[in-house]
């Protein structure tokens, strides 16, 4: 699976170089089904191929452009690693392919930019969360969206008990730890995942989870998104007094969370952090209703476009199964707009929806029956 990021829709928005040529596609999620995917792909590749041919360059310069794309179908690591859709980026200075954890709907676009709205459900900063991992061995923070998950490099942050305290080999207690039975004076054993931690070990895990808390302030200072904590049951609580985090989420995952990966880890995690991220989307939803029929928003696509490129949209519903196919220039002007497509039209959604990404707006690309409004378009105005 590859992540799509905001450092891709920045590097693909900044492609000047046309034309630029859009594949999307449908994958299917079983090897059994690689050929049909690979049968698909050689089909747009040869749509793509007349596209360009068709006004934007010459016949021979088109077959030398997509000649790569000839290649993938063959191409059995390229298929290896399945995924529910694939995007393709094309231009006479670059090749980029994203095999995605959603369905696209299959395309092929010829246009001076290219089309990314299928991707921007993945970059939504509506569902992004933290996880947390906690153990005496090792303390991993990861940045979340339903759809992946990275690992982030904290400055500071300390990797174990251990190393962060200076315990010696004599006070290490990796396997299990002493606690002393009340009244007998006696010490047993208490072995990780148990409740019982004695003073003394509470007190060095506080002491550390407190160094662990001050390499996180930095990162966190300015988020407000939930924070899952993923770790043995016994410890969360102890973190929990030292946490200096404000949106800590009630529920967690418990037990030993060392072994899992990132993507592990945010299957796990995103039922916990689903309902309060969606309810955002809804809360964004009733504002816009509240405010419709005011100059702080609009479903008018020139008004939207026009405050998508002064940085005036706070909130923008877009529609994934609509199009408004037409041309405008990079103020946002919109030239023309046409009922069906016309060779070398834009989806102006599109447009829109990427300019208010870059200008710091929040987007949300959902389905028709979601729009807030009966038209694909909705859009809260900051000023």
């Amino acid at each position: 699976m590859d992540h799509f990021r905001h450092i891709d829709l920045k590097t693909l928005t900044e492609a000047h170089t046309v034309p630029c040529a859009t594949l999307y596609m449908p994958t299917r999620s079983s090897g059994a089904d690689d050929l049909q995917d690979a049968i698909r792909l050689k089909n747009l590749a040869d749509q793509a191929e007349l596209m360009l041919a068709d006004g934007w360059m010459r016949p021979p310069e088109a077959r030398d452009l997509v000649a790569p794309l000839y290649q993938l179908p063959s191409d059995r690591a390229f298929w290896s690693e399945r995924s529910a859709g694939l995007a393709i980026f094309l231009n006479r200075e670059m090749l980029k392919t994203f095999r995605v954890p959603i369905s696209l709907e299959e395309l092929v676009l010829v246009n001076r930019r290219f089309y990314l709205k299928g991707l921007l459900p993945l970059l939504s900063g509506a569902d992004r969360f933290f996880i947390l991992t906690l153990s005496q061995h090792s303390v991993r923070l990861f940045e979340a969206t339903q759809f992946h998950a990275d690992q982030l490099d904290v400055e500071g942050l300390p990797q174990n008990i251990e190393q962060a305290l200076h315990l010696d080999d004599a006070r290490r207690w990796s396997q299990s730890h002493s606690a002393t039975t009340a009244g007998s004076g006696r010490q047993h054993s208490v072995f990780h995942g148990q409740a019982s931690v004695s003073d003394s070990h509470k007190e060095e895990l506080t002491q550390f989870f407190r160094m662990v808390d001050s390499a996180l302030v930095p990162v966190l200072r300015n988020e407000t998104v939930p924070l899952v904590l993923a770790g043995v049951e016994y410890l969360l609580p102890i973190f929990r007094k030292t946490c200096r985090y404000a949106h800590l989420t009630s529920t967690a995952l418990t037990g030993n969370c060392d072994h899992l990966s990132a993507d592990q880890l945010r299957e796990k995690a995103w039922p916990l952090v689903e309902p309060s991220l969606t309810a955002g989307r809804r809360h964004s939803a009733a504002k816009y209703q509240r405010l419709a029929g005011t100059d702080k928003a609009t479903d008018d696509i020139q008004l939207a476009l026009t405050a998508a490129f002064e940085g005036r949209i706070d909130c923008l519903f877009v529609a994934n199964d609509q199009h408004i196919w037409g041309n405008s220039v990079d103020h946002g002007r919109v030239l023309e707009i046409n009922p069906l497509q016309q060779p070398g039209d834009e989806d102006l959604l599109d447009v829109a929806a990427v300019r208010t990404l870059l200008c710091g707006g929040h987007v949300h690309v959902v389905n028709s029956r979601e729009m807030p409004c009966r038209k694909p378009l909705a859009a809260v105005l900051r000023f």
